[in-house]
């Protein structure tokens, strides 16, 4: 095992990302049990985060550096380096994840449960490394109980949802933002032809 995750993103950083990706990774999940000795319960900022002071944030992170290492693995098994994209670790995914799931409020406290609760399950196997770990992995997404089925579609939507709000992420789906364009060729031929073929089923 290596000396763990080093976290690649500041409280400030980590804080905003949350805005801009809550739309991406929203959605529900089931709900697990986890120890009651968590540190689960703490004022949220109400509706803005101060990002003015954003290490006064009135919560901790929760994720240990165990559970940051299995995250940090886990996230890049889902989003490996590639050609021309870094893995999920390099952009601090873990550090995402560590701030959502450890914010008190009603979405994230769901997510907390059933993320810590599966990495917990994962943790064995995945900081063991080598063969072990890739029988993991390669088994997570078709695991036979539903409770960690349902952390592998979890931590798989909050993985992506927020690698692709990063600039990394938006220069490998090739998306350019709001830039300036000199002219506007249209839709393609192919979308043109579509196009009129379905209006002329409707009778337009």
């Amino acid at each position: 095992m290596s000396d763990g995750y080093v976290s690649k993103v500041d409280r400030r950083t980590a804080l905003a990302w949350i805005g801009a990706a809550g739309a991406a990774v929203a959605g529900g999940v089931g709900l697990a049990v986890y120890g009651a000795g968590d540190r689960t319960e703490a004022r949220g900022y109400g509706t803005d985060p101060n990002l003015v002071k954003p290490d006064a944030a009135p919560w901790l992170r929760l994720l240990t550096r165990d559970e940051l290492q299995a995250t940090s693995i886990l996230a890049d098994f889902i989003l490996p380096a590639s050609a021309t994209a870094p893995a999920a670790s390099a952009l601090g995914i873990p550090d995402f994840i560590d701030e959502w799931v450890s914010a008190p409020y009603p979405d994230q406290v769901k997510d907390r449960v059933v993320i810590r609760n599966g990495l917990q399950r994962a943790m064995p196997a995945l900081l063991a490394g080598g063969a072990r770990r890739a029988e993991a992995l390669a088994a997570l997404p078709r695991a036979a109980d539903e409770a960690s089925r349902t952390f592998f579609r979890r931590f798989r939507a909050l993985t992506v949802g927020a690698y692709y709000t990063t600039e990394a992420g938006f220069r490998d789906i090739g998306y350019i933002g709001n830039q300036a364009r000199a002219s506007d060729p249209g839709p393609s031929a192919e979308v043109r032809a579509v196009l009129e073929e379905r209006l002329r089923a409707l009778g337009l």
